[in-house]
């Protein structure tokens, strides 16, 4: 069973988000959650990623365990803009590739979406999407 849920964190519009996200997939997607430096919020979670898990409450750990290390997206970002690369003005993505699956956090400012997709899956197509769904419901 997949869980679905109203967006409680950020300020931008995930709904057009997960829509746009989905026309520019070739595969699944796995989760989609909505996060701050204080929170986060699954509002996708696919029934084959829900079924590693006992339960929601598990799977609500589990992410929560993973938020706690939200607070270095917010401090590297940080680094790269101030630090090692002055001529940039944000970061807008950072992805990780793991033998078995991607994971791809989009920023909107101090909001974020973490994405979790098939290891072969293009992540820019995805950035593009989501930003051009942030922007055209602005």
């Amino acid at each position: 069973m997949s869980i679905s849920n109203a967006s409680t964190v950020v300020s931008f519009d995930t709904d057009a988000a997960r829509e746009a996200i989905e026309t520019v997939l070739e595969g699944p997607l796995y989760s989609l959650v909505e996060y701050d430096a204080e929170g986060f919020n699954p509002l996708y979670v696919d029934a084959g990623t829900m079924a590693l898990y006992e339960d929601e409450a598990a799977m609500q750990e589990h992410f929560d365990q993973i938020h706690s290390y939200v607070h270095l997206d917010f401090a590297e970002m940080d680094l790269f803009v101030d630090e090692l690369l002055p001529v940039a003005n944000r970061v807008e993505y950072i992805a990780t590739g793991l033998d078995v699956l991607t994971f791809l956090r989009i920023y909107v400012g101090q909001e974020g979406l973490f994405i979790a997709v098939d290891p072969d899956e293009p992540v820019e197509p995805i950035v593009e999407a989501v930003k051009e769904a942030v922007t055209a419901a602005a």
